[in-house]
């Protein structure tokens, strides 16, 4: 299984605000990833808390997308994931 698979599986709510800037993934065990892009020097990740599901597809996201349309999770295995 690819880490876009194993987010995708895991996963259980995806809530982003109004604007569009700022966005949260849940998981099945608890923890989750907030993720932030209001502009070019503002742009992160990251996980509620270590040795959670967060965290391990956290430490594995390359890049991200979010914006009106998605949020989009780049893997370095190569894989991607979108959650609408």
């Amino acid at each position: 299984m690819d880490f876009g698979e194993y987010a995708k599986r895991h996963f259980i709510r995806y809530a982003v605000n109004a604007a569009f800037n700022h966005a949260t993934l849940d998981f099945s065990d608890g923890s989750s990833i907030e993720f932030e892009h209001t502009s070019r020097t503002n742009r992160w990740a990251r996980a509620s808390a270590e040795a959670t599901k967060a965290d391990e597809i956290c430490r594995v996201i390359s890049q991200f997308r979010l914006n009106a349309k998605h949020l989009q999770l780049f893997f370095d295995d190569g894989s991607n994931v979108e959650f609408l």
